[in-house]
């Protein structure tokens, strides 16, 4: 589909060309999305190609490629990349709640269920496996109470912070869907921005947009001390511009649920607060645009962009060799 865009000659070529098709939540830095988009993912297609006898090349080079940026394929069959234990983590509390909540299951056959979603996790085979293997369990530990606080010394029946959380979180959904006749998975939400060429994609969690869940988890997990992530006061501001671009698509004023082994927190976002984390959205999503055509080439835009190597999570599980790849795009390294 995106071969046949560029062939009929869309207007579009100057994004098209970069691998970037549309916008989504403008939360990393312009010179990762960039990469991510332009010469990673095109990278990682070819090799899935290779591998699955849809195109020619050398397997075992595509495999090792694939290796690099920590493939696998989870316990539902998704392909899956870079992951680690709090990403996992909060995909499987968003099916324990899709299975009580959209499919009827019962709490302690859907915990059964996803608990298998958090063991297939796989992290990237440079990272230390040893600490995976700790987090896994130490997110299953029975170390809490059932108010989510260590046990006390009286207490003899613990609960793991894993099950505590996926708890958490659906008593949190259905306080923020309280009344809704029906209750509505992940949606894909697309629409224009203002000054924007280029589609808006998202993922809703629930009620198309209106209704999304974050997990906190624990620090320290494969410790015998985790020390637990604080629920927030307030919507975080890049959770705040996620729903923004929500909301400008919708019209919906949307509601975000916070879960942890402590609680759950429902927020609901003000037009203030939408307004405002909409305007940065915009702001970001047209100077992307803008960059995209003043160039030619990925090459030539990524010369343009800050990749903040040394303050940006994003960098920090990359493979050493994909990490070189990229210093070497930006000129920080030959």
């Amino acid at each position: 589909m995106k071969d046949l865009i560029m062939a009929i000659g869309d207007t579009k070529n100057w994004a098209f060309k970069k691998g970037y098709y549309h916008h989504s939540q403008p939360s990393t830095p312009d010179y990762y999305t960039f990469f991510q988009k332009g010469i990673i993912r095109p990278a990682r297609s070819k090799a899935l190609k290779i591998i699955n006898g849809e195109t020619d090349g050398v397997k075992e080079e595509a495999e090792a490629f694939l290796e690099q940026h920590g493939y696998y394929i989870d316990y539902l069959g998704k392909t899956q990349f870079t992951d680690n234990i709090n990403m996992a983590s909060g995909r499987a509390v968003e099916y324990y709640c899709d299975q009580v909540l959209i499919h009827g299951a019962m709490p302690n056959e859907a915990y059964r269920e996803v608990l298998n979603l958090l063991l297939s996790l796989q992290t990237g085979s440079w990272l230390d496996q040893e600490k995976t293997k700790a987090q896994i369990e130490g997110r299953q530990k029975p170390r809490f109470g059932s108010d989510g606080k260590v046990l006390k010394k009286n207490e003899t029946i613990g609960r793991g912070e894993f099950e505590i959380v996926c708890e958490n979180a659906h008593a949190g959904l259905k306080e923020a869907m309280q009344g809704a006749n029906e209750i509505i998975g992940q949606t894909e939400l697309r629409g224009k921005l203002p000054g924007c060429q280029l589609d808006y994609l998202g993922y809703g969690d629930y009620q198309g947009g209106a209704v999304e869940l974050k997990t906190q988890w624990d620090t320290g997990v494969d410790t015998d001390s985790p020390r637990s992530n604080s629920l927030p006061k307030d919507i975080k501001n890049p959770h705040l511009m996620q729903i923004a671009g929500y909301w400008h698509i919708t019209g919906k004023i949307p509601r975000i649920v916070y879960a942890n082994r402590l609680g759950y927190r429902v927020f609901e976002a003000t037009i203030e607060q939408l307004e405002y984390a909409l305007s940065d959205v915009i702001a970001a999503c047209v100077r992307r645009e803008k960059l995209m055509m003043v160039t030619e080439n990925v090459e030539q835009l990524l010369k343009l962009c800050d990749p903040h190597f040394a303050d940006s999570f994003v960098w920090r599980d990359v493979h050493p060799d994909v990490l070189r790849q990229a210093k070497k795009l930006a000129g920080v390294i030959k």
